[in-house]
């Protein structure tokens, strides 16, 4: 897992949701955090107002409270992101070239890869079978017959996606020709 992908909104965004399921007390009761409180309100009694969200606003809380969190985080983390592909995927499997255009099958892949890849440390082929989407039944026949060039598939506009390493946008006429005339 590449936790170098998470940006600090979405650290704050979880350690958030984590304190709402906190008690002020339990907070507090972390190493080093009754320390920096009692000085902050100079040995008082915590005010009632106080919340878990609240506490981590005094300076150095945070770093202490974020610390003794970041491995629930990084698991909330982890786990959105395979939530996120899950979904994609099923965004793919409706995919429908007899009315919907190739473009919006790339931006799916392209998302799905950027966190496959670079994220989660997997493999595409893990979640999609490229020879398994499908094709315009008229353009079928030419995708079958030129799977090694390769293509994936082609929409009801004769736009295919293709590419091995980087998926790109190819019409059917451009790859006919090129193909054709080799």
């Amino acid at each position: 897992m590449n936790y170098s992908k998470m940006i600090k909104e979405d650290f704050d965004r979880i350690l958030n949701s984590r304190l709402n399921e906190e008690t002020l007390q339990s907070i507090v009761n972390i190493p080093g955090v009754s320390e920096i409180i009692s000085k902050h309100f100079n040995n008082d009694t915590l005010l009632k107002e106080e919340t878990p969200g609240s506490i981590i606003n005094i300076p150095g809380v945070y770093e202490i409270v974020s610390r003794h969190f970041n491995d629930d985080i990084l698991d909330v983390w982890e786990y959105e992101q395979y939530i996120k592909v899950k979904e994609i995927v099923e965004r793919i499997e409706l995919w429908n070239p007899e009315f919907q255009r190739t473009i919006v099958l790339l931006n799916l892949l392209n998302e799905l890869t950027e966190i496959l890849y670079d994220t989660l440390d997997l493999k595409l082929d893990k979640y999609i079978n490229l020879r398994a989407l499908p094709v315009r039944e008229f353009h079928k026949e030419a995708v079958d017959k030129y799977a090694a060039y390769p293509i994936w598939t082609c929409d009801f506009e004769g736009s295919c996606l293709v590419g091995a390493e980087k998926f790109e946008i190819e019409s059917i006429d451009s790859i006919l020709h090129r193909l054709g005339d080799e």
